[in-house]
């Protein structure tokens, strides 16, 4: 819902500009790179808001996915979208890690 009204979208409706010189290219490749990572990042964030949204209406924001105990509120007061209590997001990323 908030992605459909922020009217987002990684497609941009412009044809890429192509310059002579390598450098005035590259500088322009670069810039059109940057803009849609940033656009990406912003995806991001707004599924992860959306899903904390979901989770306030079921009543089990501020509940680890992982050990469904109860998320700190100073996490949460950092991290309003966050879905694990640091003890199992540590054991997580180890696992990735190791992976």
């Amino acid at each position: 819902m908030l992605l459909a009204d922020a009217h987002l979208s990684l497609l941009t409706d412009e044809e890429p500009a192509m310059h002579p010189d390598p450098t005035d290219q590259a500088c322009m490749e670069f810039g059109q790179d940057l803009a849609i990572q940033v656009r990406v990042r912003a995806f991001d964030r707004l599924r992860h808001v959306e899903q904390a949204l979901r989770l306030i209406q079921t009543n089990d924001y501020g509940r680890c996915r992982r050990c469904h105990k109860d998320i700190p509120f100073e996490r949460l007061a950092v991290k309003p979208d966050a879905l694990f209590c640091v003890p199992c997001l540590t054991r997580i990323e180890h696992g990735a890690a190791r992976n």
